[in-house]
């Protein structure tokens, strides 16, 4: 997976996540609101019965409704302050009571007569930055007054009263989407600079496998033009001579292998697929190993049961990427060795299967096994020489073919690595050699 792609899944999460809390947030606010107007209705229910049940509260509402008609005498002047302190007692014992600790303003209206009765000094009839809780008071109140009053109830920075019922909720919320954000900054950070690095290695690489490849062409050069001269000498200087061409050609091997892993990573690489039937590479790969195996006791076993065995693959990398499976099972496992390489079909894939019945792999590394350079320890031993590449090399090119690789292996019974390519249909086949 990308590392972009990697990032845009974050990323989408981390929106996803975002929409979700403010979802949330939206449904716990609609839920509170729901709470506040209940138990506004029940508040003010309470105090339309403690009204009823005050006789001094009735007479100065039933006072003040008929100031219109007389006017309220010096010792009445007070009866509107009066009356707001016991109006405004009324509620905060209603409001107390359900846990609703808000700040109000109050209104007492008479619709019937379109008049006001009483107002406290910050109520507004029309204000948008209100929130109107608002009770038609009824009972023995209403014979005694004959003005069928409402009491209007005002509250502002409701909204903000919600967010702070909510902040137990709110506040968590937004530490961890803020520690996400920084998470990802850090991820994207954090992989820039690893692609960077990456950058350099291969840069590196490059350049130094490239610098090596003149010292080992000159050697291979002089080798041969020392053969020449010596050619006559005796067969203990021609087994150096081979040794020191053979030595040569591996360091060659491994400088190639790394410059080809190196261009597959980059993305510079181009495979030369053409169609080809997989059997054929793989019978004409083993041919080598058949004896070499039989040799040391061992052997190798062919069970290719595929059908459809055609498909678009670049020969010479396919067969370097089984030879490095089949050259690590003989390297690493002790002879005698049985060998067997199957192959079948599923529905839309041509499988190969190469299993030994060699030490097997531990699970612990079994995942790290294909990364570059990873080789599994040894502890002291060190008999099986090699760059931990090949299976770096080998699952690079399977997957530029569009396949799988993957392994299964039990320590003391032996690996089996399975390799999935997309194939193409005998009917296909069939369709474009008529055409052609």
């Amino acid at each position: 997976m990308s590392r972009r792609l990697v990032v845009g899944l974050v990323a989408l999460s981390l929106m996803g996540l975002v929409l979700v809390q403010y979802q949330l947030l939206r449904t716990g606010l609609l839920l509170e609101k729901g709470k506040i107007d209940q138990g506004m209705r029940a508040a003010l229910a309470d105090v339309n019965i403690a009204i009823n049940r005050s006789f001094e509260t009735q007479l100065m509402l039933q006072r003040l409704s008929e100031q219109r008609e007389r006017e309220l005498a010096s010792p009445e002047l007070l009866i509107p302050h009066r009356l707001e302190d016991s109006l405004q007692l009324f509620v905060d014992q209603a409001l107390s009571r359900r846990g609703i600790l808000l700040e109000y303003e109050l209104g007492l209206l008479a619709p019937f007569l379109k008049d006001t009765l009483l107002v406290t000094t910050e109520f507004h009839k029309e204000n948008d930055r209100y929130e109107e809780f608002r009770r038609r008071l009824n009972g023995q109140l209403t014979s005694t007054c004959q003005c069928q009053p409402e009491l209007h109830l005002h509250v502002d920075h409701l909204f903000n009263y919600l967010l702070g019922r909510l902040a137990i909720l709110i506040i968590p919320s937004i530490l961890f989407l803020l520690l996400l954000v920084f998470c990802l900054a850090w991820l994207i950070r954090n992989l820039n600079r690893q692609k960077r690095l990456d950058e350099v290695k291969n840069d590196f690489i490059n350049n130094l496998t490239h610098e090596l490849k003149t010292p080992v062409f000159s050697s291979s050069l002089l080798l041969k033009m020392l053969r020449q001269r010596l050619q006559n000498q005796q067969p203990k200087v021609q087994e150096y001579l081979n040794l020191m061409e053979k030595e040569n050609e591996q360091m060659k091997g491994h400088i190639e292998k790394v410059l080809e892993l190196a261009s597959l990573e980059n993305g510079k690489y181009e495979l030369d697929q053409q169609l080809q039937n997989v059997h054929s590479l793989v019978e004409q790969l083993t041919e080598r190993y058949h004896f070499k195996l039989e040799e040391q006791g061992g052997r190798l076993l062919l069970d290719l049961q595929a059908e459809e065995s055609h498909a678009r693959v670049d020969q010479v990398h396919l067969q370097n990427a089984l030879q490095n499976i089949i050259e690590n099972a003989i390297k690493y496992n002790p002879a005698p060795l049985q060998l067997r390489i199957r192959s079948y079909n599923t529905d839309t894939h041509l499988h190969l299967e190469l299993a030994d019945d060699g030490i097997g792999i531990a699970l612990e590394h079994q995942k790290k096994i294909f990364e570059k350079f990873y080789r599994v320890p040894t502890g002291n031993l060190h008999n099986v020489k090699g760059f931990g590449l090949g299976l770096s090399y080998v699952k690079h090119i399977i997957e530029a073919h569009g396949g799988q690789l993957a392994l299964q292996s039990i320590p003391g019974q032996g690996s089996t690595f399975s390799i999935l390519l997309p194939f193409e249909r005998k009917e296909r086949l069939e369709k474009e050699t008529i055409n052609a």
